[in-house]
Parts: structure tokens; sequence; C-alpha cells
């Protein structure tokens, strides 16, 4: 006597899944084909649809064995089946990048791994390596490829991250066992800080931006006032993103750098620039920027920005270390140290983590500042 065979699983991959029967009153829990004689290996499967299919092969095939007579004492042989040859080192890397492509990734990191990617191919042709066996590239070929990027510390530690970003997803998808990028040697980088403006340099910079471009002008009063980045979420902005005063700014996952929905307050000098510049009037649908329904390119705050820095360098108005984003530093800076809430500053600039927030304030050199009443009493 047997029940009818019944699939257990869960949408997790990572919980193991089974065909479960009752035969003569004793439970027998199947994970795989073997002991019935059939190559089907459902917690192998890399997708829950593809585990399903073959959970639903299992069921039936055992179903079928067990109207005909079999018992789970009868020894069912399985035919050999042939392995499928490995893939070479440069097959499977070449076939990695485009499915990367096909991903939802920012274009600045899509950029990044194409270039590394495209840099790391070219050497396994050039070094004779295309055509070895994955399994054995290891951390002495990633070591020498990486050479070429010793030109400073962190130019090296960002293209290694970058690489060993991609190799982890061999590891996800259990093509090797271990990321080769991890064992190859570190360099140490040289902390710099991210220099913030003073108070009159702040409102000098803004002046001139006031009257020689609008546009920049409005993007560093919303990076400073909103503590928005510049690239993604100010440069595109819609109408439609700001409610119908214009008072608060609402971004949906896809301009947040975050992926989560955010809600930010527009201070009154911001809201004074937008009313200036005639904003509220705009049609939903319009960008506020470029006054139509297009978006300018990526590039287009960093290309006005680099003009205008020269100039404001030239003449002793701000430094070299001054960037775009002193702007969000800067506002980061003022928000810390009148309120001395790093919760407050975490939800300002949208961090995903007091971690981020904490690793940020200290990259702007004011999280680990003492004072001689700090110092602990004796």
């Amino acid at each position: 006597m047997y029940t009818d065979p019944q699939i257990v699983s869960t949408n997790s991959l990572e919980t193991r899944a089974y065909v479960k029967v009752y035969i003569d009153g004793e439970r027998h829990r199947y994970y795989n084909g073997k002991a019935i004689g059939i190559n089907c290996n459902p917690n192998h499967a890399k997708t829950i649809k593809e585990r399903n299919r073959a959970l639903t092969t299992l069921c039936y095939t055992l179903k079928k064995l067990l109207d005909s007579g079999w018992k789970p004492s009868d020894i069912r042989s399985i035919e050999p089946v042939p392995k499928e040859p490995e893939g070479t080192a440069g097959d499977i890397f070449t076939r990695l990048l485009l499915e990367l492509e096909e991903q939802d990734l920012s274009k600045l990191y899509k950029r990044d791994i194409s270039s590394v990617g495209t840099n790391f191919i070219r050497y396994l042709k050039e070094n004779s390596l295309y055509n070895m066996p994955n399994s054995r590239l290891n951390s002495t070929h990633i070591e020498r490829f990486l050479k070429q990027y010793n030109h400073s510390a962190t130019y090296y530690m960002n293209k290694r991250r970058t690489l060993g970003g991609i190799f982890s997803r061999l590891v996800t998808q259990k093509i090797i066992d271990t990321n080769p990028v991890h064992e190859t040697s570190q360099l140490k980088e040289k902390a710099t800080l991210h220099q913030a403006y003073t108070k009159s340099q702040l409102m000098t910079v803004f002046d001139y931006l006031r009257l020689h471009s609008p546009n920049l002008y409005l993007c560093s009063m919303l990076m400073y006032g909103c503590l928005l980045r510049p690239h993604q979420e100010v440069r595109q902005l819609f109408r439609s993103d700001f409610n119908e005063d214009c008072s608060v700014i609402a971004l949906s996952g896809e301009n947040n750098k975050s992926g989560r929905i955010r809600t930010v307050h527009v201070p009154l000098y911001v809201h004074e620039v937008l009313l200036q510049q005639g904003i509220p009037q705009y049609e939903p649908s319009r960008n506020i920027f470029t006054g139509t329904g297009c978006i300018y390119n990526e590039s287009y705050f960093n290309t006005t920005w680099s003009r205008i820095k020269e100039k404001l360098v030239n003449d002793g108005v701000i430094g070299d270390n001054h960037t775009l984003y002193s702007f969000r530093h800067t506002a980061a800076v003022n928000l810390y140290m009148k309120t001395k809430d790093l919760f407050k500053v975490q939800q300002a600039l949208g961090h995903s983590s007091m971690t981020v927030t904490l690793t940020y304030m200290r990259s702007l050199g004011i999280m680990n500042a003492t004072t001689a009443d700090d110092v602990p009493d004796l």
C-alpha cells in the first residue's frame, strides 16, 4: 500500500525540496532521482521554476513506478550521462559580461564592468589563457592582470573591486567555488577629505552661478538645501516630482540611488529659486532643467561645472579639492554640526543604513574630531 507522492517545497532555493510518499506505512523522502533510476536533481536548479519542473518529473516518475509494483528495496540502475565539457575561461567570462549587460544595473556600474571585463578578456587572449579550462584560472593570473592598474592605490583597488564583483557572480552561479580576486594583493588607499565650502565661499559660488549658469545654480541649491545627488536625482527631476506648491519633492525608487521612495522637503531659499525660474508653472511632464520631456545627458552638470570651476579656482574663490559634490558635503557637515543627530543626517542624505552615513561623515573628516574638553577625566 502506498499514498500518492506529494511535492514538499518552498519559495526559497536555500531550502531543499523533495517528494514525500508513504509506502506500507513508512515515510520515504526523495530529494533526487537516484533511487528510482533517473537523472533528476531538483535541488541543483538555479531558479524556482526550474526546480518545480524537476520536482514534477520526480513525482510523476515515482508514481508510475509505484503503480507498476516497484518497491524501495528494488535497485534500479542509472545510465551514466556524459558530463558536459567545462567551458573555457574566456567563453564563460564573455557570456557573463553579456548577461550583466541585460541586468538592471546603473549605467556607471555597467560602464566599469564593461571596461574591466573587456580588458580582462583581452588579457586572456594575449596570454594564451582564453581557451584554458575555467577551473585552472587562479589568483596568480588575476594578479598579473591587475598590475596594469597600480598607478595609484585608489585606482587599483577600484578596478580590483569591479573585477571581484564580476567573479562573485560566477560563484553565485556555482561555476567556481571561490572568488580568486579575494586572494590577490591589496593596496592601502590614502584617505582623502572631500573639501566642504566655508560660508563665505558658499555664498560667493552661489552668486557666481546665479549670474552665469542658472541651471547649475538650481542644481547646486537642490544639492545643498535638499541634499540630493546631482546626476541621478537632481538631473532627472520633473515638475511632477514636486507637489502643487513645490514645497516637497517625492522621488521614486527609479530616480533614487537607494532604490526606495524618498520624500524631501524644500527649504524656503530653494523654493524662491524655483519660483524665480518659473518651475511651478511648468507642465507635469517637463524636466525642470530642459523645460521639455527630455533630460540632459549624465555628463551635463560635470561638464558645466568643470568650465566654471576653472574660473573660480583661478580667481582664488575655491580650491582644487572643491567639487560639484562639495555642495552636498557642505550641507551634510552643516546639518550634523547643527543637530548632532546622525539619524537626521542619514535620512537627509538618503542613505540605506547608519553604517553608510558613518563612513560618509568620516570621509568628510568630522566624525573623529575631538577637542580638549572631550578627553576623559582622571
